[in-house]
């Protein structure tokens, strides 16, 4: 006799699926976010770079 084993829903099982569910969505949000600010940020960056110090200035009395 072959016994059919009926399988479950368990509580962990939908708290897993709904967590990986809502972590996808967080990470698509995260991802179109930084898509459309990346290229701001960049500019932004590269506009206050960091310009070397003349070390001369120093020695100036």
């Amino acid at each position: 006799m072959i016994s059919k084993s009926k399988k479950y829903f368990t509580i962990f099982g939908i708290l897993a699926a709904t967590v990986d569910k809502k972590m996808q969505s967080l990470n698509c949000m995260i991802d179109a976010i930084l898509d459309s600010f990346l290229p701001k940020i960049l500019k932004i960056l590269l506009a206050k770079e960091l310009k070397p110090i003349n070390l001369d200035s120093t020695n100036k009395i």
